[in-house]
């Protein structure tokens, strides 16, 4: 599955580098002023990649001699002056290493402006820095469902440029605002952050001006060959920006904001801006920008982004583009916003859909967190695998669930809402968060902020033994014993008893190694399960994991094991260095040892004609599937054809904390095209592609959990 989601730390994607200056004296200077405002005239020349710009910029002066900023390194400073007169600067030098706010940004060249004597009395001054430079990075992809990268584009097919690629001047640490005047050729449109205050054509060129009065970390602009449609709703305007081709999908995404926006102003406040646009990119992004989202052409596509990353990356609007992340102590955002958006839609379905998510969150955490490569919440800046989006922003959304069960549905959007309020235009931590739900819920809180913000980890919950007593009143009584592997936590655990005529519920209050609990029902007691929805956060046995593609791809210690017969040996093995990324080794299919085939998780690829280890597991396949030698079977579904491929996981039977994978192709080329893919699936335990297009896929049931027991008395 396509993940998409906001992406916070695409500043830090570059590193440059050697200093010029010591940090300390940098950081001392940076500190001296601040950007107020930019207002941006900026010409685009598509054909040549080529950018012309003046950013009148407001700072605070504060009496310093020299006012430092950051500008692209490949750019050209033409000039630099205040109230009409020239001003000296340098330009050039390269940022140091230190604190990773300022080392984001590295990618760009060190500006120097010398404040003359007067101008140093002002409060502030306004610096006009005439620059141009030619940026022509060509994404990862252009043609596939991969996410591109790139921090900056100018080309005839489209425009992106983000503040990571420092193409206006910025000041580490400023929150500013932007009016940007945009200069393209006649039947490109041009979009960024604000409301559209003025527009007009002129000498085969298109003036675009937009407005956010409101402060931003950074600012982005895009621009290509768009039809654009506007609709108006309760004050926002709503404006969608796609190539010609895609006006089909237009109606479909208004109405879908539209119905986001009333959703999501209700429970929390009002749209902080004054519009909102879906705009599509001409390479894959799923990113979320003040006031509007960039969708890649191939993701608008997909039929499930409108009802879950659209709604996603419009929450963002709240939490992170108005209400901004202090990341020294944490980003919280992310989390709050996938448990808001993501796991709410999954509650708003049903109940079963809901338990499934918080299940699957525990489960990825399981699978690709150790203690190798887990860290606290309040060290979470952003993900950069498996293994972080696992804690910042499944972990997250979790204590934030259980953040909920514990004040309640009106305490928690009370106090989301008055954290809204209170935080608007601000940076927030989660000392922030602390402050707000004790003051709203009148409790102490400084347990749980301790617990799951500033120490690493989750608990492992185990059902101890169990007693049954009939009692002398005609009810009966259990004794259970809850344990705690490891460092006790303090845990409100969800106790369920399957009576006779009917069910018991209750909430334990543990928190030492071992906790007795005394329940007392009047029908007699026949199973108990202890947390059976998964509102705990928390490590689950290996009996509640089912086999699936994140249980063998988040074991570090795994095997990839590609053939050395059939047609496709080098599809194959290029595949599995992809696989390869999150750790394990590659081995071919003669260099396995018997102790490493029933003891090491195994991702096999190859068919039985092709892999000799398929072979050996092709019994342990589970009921309705069968593998030959160019033809499979699922679900009484045969599949033969070259764009067909099968993905079947299972436990392994030498050692069920282990998983197998079995891969197969029957083509180089749909083995080439699903490499990229499989990781988005990683939750389910087997995956069918027919005609290059996945159609089928499940996650086999868990018959059996250790949390679960029959009572006998």
């Amino acid at each position: 599955m396509l993940h998409i989601g906001l992406i916070r730390n695409i500043l830090s994607f570059f590193c440059i580098l050697t200093c010029t200056m010591t940090l300390s004296a940098l950081a001392e200077t940076i500190h001296k002023s601040k950007i107020l405002s930019h207002t941006i005239e900026i010409e685009l020349f598509l054909k040549e990649h080529k950018l012309k710009a003046i950013d009148h910029m407001l700072v605070t002066s504060g009496n310093v001699e020299i006012v430092s900023c950051f500008i692209n390194t490949s750019f050209k400073v033409l000039s630099v002056s205040s109230s009409q007169r020239k001003l000296d600067y340098s330009a050039g030098s390269e940022m140091p290493r230190g604190d990773f706010r300022i080392e984001n940004f590295r990618r760009g060249q060190h500006l120097e402006i010398v404040i003359p004597p007067d101008l140093r009395e002002l409060d502030r001054i306004t610096l006009d820095i005439e620059y141009e430079g030619i940026l022509s990075s060509a994404p990862g992809s252009l043609e596939k469902e991969d996410i591109g990268e790139t921090v900056g584009i100018i080309s005839e097919r489209g425009v992106y440029l983000s503040p990571a690629c420092l193409w206006y001047p910025d000041i580490p640490f400023s929150l500013a605002t932007f009016t940007v005047t945009s200069i393209t050729p006649i039947g490109y449109e041009s979009i960024t952050q604000g409301t559209l205050v003025d527009k007009k054509r002129v000498n085969n060129k298109t003036y675009t001006t937009w407005e956010e009065k409101n402060v931003s970390e950074g600012c982005h602009l895009v621009a290509g060959r768009y039809a654009i449609t506007a609709i108006r709703h309760n004050s926002i305007d709503i404006y969608a920006f796609f190539f010609p081709e895609d006006q089909g999908l237009v109606k479909t995404y208004l109405d879908a904001t539209v119905r986001y926006l009333d959703m999501y102003q209700a429970l929390l406040g009002d749209y902080p801006y004054g519009k909102f646009a879906i705009v599509e990119n001409f390479f894959q992004t799923g990113y979320g920008m003040p006031s509007f989202t960039l969708l890649g052409s191939a993701v608008v596509k997909l039929p499930f982004i409108v009802e879950t990353s659209l709604g996603h990356e419009i929450l963002h609007n709240w939490w992170g583009n108005s209400v901004f992340v202090d990341d020294l102590q944490g980003n919280w955002c992310e989390g709050l916003t996938s448990y808001m958006a993501d796991y709410y839609y999954k509650e708003l379905k049903d109940v079963g859909s809901a338990i499934e998510y918080r299940k699957d969150l525990c489960r990825k955490y399981t699978n690709y967190v150790t203690e190798q490569n887990d860290f606290s919440l309040k060290k979470f800046t952003g993900r950069v695998d498996q293994a972080t989006q696992a804690i910042g922003y499944g972990k997250t959304a979790m204590v934030f669930h259980m953040l909920r069960q514990m004040v309640g549905d009106e305490f928690f959007y009370q106090s989301l809402r008055s954290f809204y309020r209170d935080k608007i235009w601000q940076q927030a931590s989660w000392s922030d968060i602390q402050r707000i739900f004790e003051d709203v819920g009148k409790m102490d809180m400084a347990w749980f902020f301790e617990q799951w913000i500033n120490q690493e980890g989750a608990p492992f919950i185990e059902l101890g033994k169990t007693e049954v007593e009939k009692a002398s009143d005609s009810g009966w009584t259990i004794k259970v014993e809850i344990l705690q592997g490891g460092k006790p936590y303090r845990l409100s655990i969800p106790i369920h008893v399957e009576l006779v005529d009917g069910n018991f519920h209750t909430v334990a209050e543990v928190k030492e190694i071992s906790n007795v609990i005394l329940i007392r029902t009047k029908s007699q007691p026949v199973r108990i399960a202890i947390d059976p929805q998964y509102d705990i956060f928390r490590r689950l046995h290996t009996e509640e994991i089912p086999p699936t593609i994140d249980l063998v791809l988040g074991d570090s210690d795994k095997i990839i094991v590609y053939p050395t017969g059939g047609s496709s040996p080098a599809a194959y093995k290029e595949l599995a260095g992809l696989l390869a990324d999150n750790g394990g080794v590659i081995k071919a299919d003669t260099e396995i040892t018997e102790t490493e085939l029933v003891q090491k998780s195994l991702f096999i690829l190859g068919g039985p004609l092709e892999n000799k280890l398929t072979k050996i597991f092709l019994k342990n396949l589970p009921e309705n599937f069968s593998l030959e030698g160019g033809i499979f079977t699922v679900n009484s579904t045969a599949y033969n054809k070259k764009d067909d491929a099968l993905l079947v996981t299972f436990k392994n039977p030498g050692n069920t904390k282990k998983g197998v994978a079995l891969f197969f192709g029957l083509s180089s080329n749909i083995i080439n095209n699903l490499g990229s893919k499989i990781p988005h699936y990683g939750k389910y335990s087997y995956l069918v592609f027919a005609e290059g297009k996945n159609k089928d896929k499940g996650t086999f049931p868990v018959i059996n959990s250790p949390l679960h027991r029959n009572l006998n008395w």
